[in-house]
């Protein structure tokens, strides 16, 4: 019999390398580290609503689309105090998770990024109004581009309309 193949029961193993062993954890148990970074925001999220945006040029928002956001707000009888405007760039590192610890979103409005990129276990198209966890969801494309497109404006405004609960005007 050879050295190299003598099983030894387990109990015998502490006893023998009382310094050496190294406790492992299986997956299920080991706690994930928080993250220390809050998400910055424009806005006072009173209402809990979200808006999510990638500018790549300014900190939230240039002042065209930030006038265009307004506009959308008012329109929908809100104010920036009402919602949080985040910039995803700004962001980069969160989730829908993050969003959902951190600001208990009931609403999130997204433009110009991604499901994937949130982190969210689904997918769907643009102007798709979906919920998920007690939240509402709606992804579009870019404000900018909204912005620029009667037709992509008027399907924002029919998912406002049945997000904020306003009445259409005869």
């Amino acid at each position: 019999m050879s050295l190299d193949n003598i099983q030894l029961p387990g109990f015998m193993y502490p006893s023998i390398f009382k310094n050496n062993l190294v406790v492992i954890q299986p997956k299920n148990t080991i706690k994930p580290l928080k993250k220390e970074w809050k998400i910055t925001f424009l806005g006072g999220n009173e209402k809990k609503i979200i808006f999510i945006g990638k500018d790549n040029q300014n900190k939230f928002l240039g002042d065209n689309q930030m006038k265009f956001l307004n506009d959308l707000l008012s329109a929908c009888h809100l104010t920036m105090a009402d919602i949080a405007f985040l910039n995803f760039r700004e962001n980069n590192a969160f989730t829908y998770q993050d969003l959902t610890e951190q600001l208990s979103p009931k609403k999130v409005l997204i433009f110009g990024v991604t499901a994937q990129e949130l982190d969210l276990p689904f997918t769907i198209p643009f102007f798709q109004v979906q919920n998920f966890h007690e939240q509402v969801y709606l992804i579009s494309p870019p404000l900018e581009e909204i912005q620029q497109s009667k037709e992509l404006k008027k399907q924002l405004w029919n998912c406002f309309q049945k997000i904020f609960n306003i009445q259409k005007q005869k």
